[in-house]
Formats: structure tokens, sequence, C-alpha cells
């Protein structure tokens, strides 16, 4: 028999998960969220309407003003190498896809032919350095657009249709090789 204790731990966690699927698929379909608030006084229901990814206009303004340090601090280590942070790694996915082609061919055909990890480190390694060289040569040629691109993407959670005019100015100053 339950007890009481794990009755009502239960109870709470089947609770939390309807929760978190409702506040997913409102984010998965960017449909609002509905939040009723209890009524003291006879008349129309009074809701909130919100949809999950947006912020309170002082918070963007915060959030806006700190993104640029952000990003600059964050994309360049102490040796002056691109961190290829998933935002970074996303604005410059074509780049990638272009130049790094032989590479990642290779170390999935050698993934996909012998299932031992060990066997394809090498390959890993060689993916591994293209990319960075890639993302180092980009840095040292298109640095503003690079990070402005990079930098929508990270506020916008790698959405790329909501960075595409910072994505068309860095393929402008970068074009795909």
């Amino acid at each position: 028999m339950e007890s009481l204790r794990e009755k009502n731990l239960r109870v709470m966690y089947e609770f939390l998960e309807r929760i978190q699927k409702r506040v997913s698929f409102a984010i998965y379909t960017n449909t609002p969220v509905v939040r009723h608030s209890r009524q003291t006084s006879p008349g129309p229901s009074l809701s909130t309407i919100s949809y999950p990814h947006q912020f309170p206009v002082e918070a963007q303004a915060k959030r806006d003003c700190s993104l640029d340090q952000f990003v600059m601090a964050s994309s360049i280590d102490a040796a002056g190498e691109p961190i290829p942070t998933s935002a970074v790694l996303m604005s410059a996915s074509k780049h990638i896809a272009t130049r790094c082609r032989g590479e990642n061919v290779a170390f999935l055909k050698c993934k996909k032919d012998d299932p031992n990890p060990e066997i394809c480190l090498e390959k890993g390694r060689q993916v591994t350095r293209c990319v960075l060289s890639l993302l180092k040569d980009l840095h040292q040629k298109c640095t503003k657009e690079m990070d402005a691109y990079a930098g929508c993407m990270y506020y916008n959670t790698d959405e790329f249709e909501l960075c595409r005019k910072q994505q068309k100015d860095f393929e402008k100053a970068c074009p795909l090789s």
C-alpha cells in the first residue's frame, strides 16, 4: 500500500509532467499559454495570454544591452580562437557543410563501417580541426558580421527564420567558397 507521502509525490510528479507537456507544446507550436487568475468579483474572467518565449519589455532591453558584450566576450578564447558555441556553429553551418564536406563524409563512413568508436577517433579529430580552422578564418575575415549573426542566433535560440537579415549580411561579407 502506498503511503501518504508517496501518493503526494506521485500526484505532484504527474501534475508537473502535465504542465511540462503543455508548455513544451506551446513553445513548439508557438501558441499562447493562457493563465487564469482567481477572481474575487463577478464579471468576465481575468485571463492573461502570453507566448512562452516572450519577455517583458524591460527584460528585453536589459538582455539586448548585454547581448553584444556576451557574444564578444564569449566567442573568442584567451588565445584568440573562436569558441564553437551552438550559435556560432549554427551560424557557420553552411560554410562547414561546404568546406569540411570531405572530412565529414569520411568520418560518417568510418562510423557506419565500424561500430568501434576508437577506430574513428582520428577522423573525428580531422573534422574538429577543419571546423576550428574554418571558424578562425571566418572570424578573421568578417568578425563584425559573424558576431552579429551568432549573437542573433544565440538570442533567438538558434532559429534561422528570426535572423535572416544578419545571415544575409554574413553571407555577403563571407560568401560560400
